[in-house]
């Protein structure tokens, strides 16, 4: 079955003139050829489309039902071109963002609205990913943006997005939650509640150098602040905990500052692969590296 744009065009204007000579000035064109296109049409489609009459035409059944999809045909062909500019200039298309359960509370939603505000036909496709899962599907494009713990591997680039210190989690009945002024991890022999190697590897190795001076006893070892808060809710130990993490208020936990020698900052990048073909992450990556800038102003 086959028939043209053309002839699809002709069709509609014939349908919406009721009358052939009036389509075809409409079209710019004569009547005859015009004729002709509705009667190939036809034949293609092995129908029937119109009733002629001595005042003009009428739609059979099967010309109302046609006309109906040749509008939807026309108006995708119509667009069509336009949104192919829009997607090759990044105002439209897909951005995957990839982030983890720590960065959710830091930095997503500014993220978002960064990118948002920059190119809102752009759909963003959200996916929460430890930082070495973000790398794999960075480097083989599955990714377009990640929100990650350094270090970065080689074949991708980062910017320092965000950077916050660490504050203790401790249960709220503990003598510790109620004890004046900053703690210093030196002075306490709690049980502590660890970062897992594997799901958090980057505070694992920041929290664990931080605790290697102290007395303490590491009972737990979790991969998500989450279940590290129900633990010291529990009074199983304390935990490390970047600030962004305390608007969770888990009932039971008290957030206490650190004494400024155990104070120490914790960057979060965004990360791009720079062989992604992707526009969209063309277009809203200048505008997402900008965090960095205010990141490190703050800082």
């Amino acid at each position: 079955m086959d028939f043209s744009l053309v002839q699809l065009r002709g069709f509609v204007t014939v349908a919406d003139e009721r009358h052939f000579g009036r389509a075809a000035e409409r079209l710019a064109m004569t009547q005859p050829p015009l004729t002709r296109q509705i009667q190939g049409l036809e034949r293609a489609l092995d129908v029937q489309l119109f009733v002629r009459g001595p005042r003009g035409v009428s739609l059979t059944a099967a010309g109302e039902a046609f006309l109906q999809d040749a509008r939807r045909i026309l108006a995708l062909t119509d667009a069509a071109p336009a949104n192919a500019q829009r997607v090759a200039a990044g105002e439209s298309g897909t951005l995957r963002l990839g982030f983890t359960t720590i960065g959710a509370y830091a930095l997503l939603g500014a993220t978002l609205a960064q990118i948002r505000d920059h190119a809102p036909q752009v759909h963003i496709a959200l996916t929460e990913l430890q930082s070495e899962e973000q790398f794999d599907q960075l480097l083989d494009g599955s990714l377009d943006l990640g929100l990650i713990r350094p270090p970065v591997p080689s074949g991708l680039l980062s910017v320092q997005v965000h950077s916050e210190d660490l504050v203790l989690a401790v249960p709220s009945g503990h003598d510790l939650a109620k004890a004046p002024g900053p703690l210093a991890l030196a002075d306490l022999s709690e049980d502590y509640i660890g970062y897992s190697p594997e799901g958090s590897h980057y505070l694992h190795t920041v929290c664990a150098a931080l605790v290697g001076v102290a007395v303490f006893l590491q009972t737990q070892i979790a991969s998500q602040v989450p279940t590290m808060l129900a633990l010291v809710r529990d009074g199983l130990g304390c935990a490390l905990i970047p600030r962004s993490c305390t608007a969770m208020r888990v009932d039971g936990v008290t957030f206490r500052e650190l004494a400024d020698a155990d104070r120490r900052f914790i960057p979060l990048h965004a990360c791009w692969n720079p062989a992604s073909t992707n526009p969209a992450l063309a277009r809203v990556l200048p505008h997402v590296t900008r965090l960095g800038d205010q990141a490190l102003a703050g800082s």
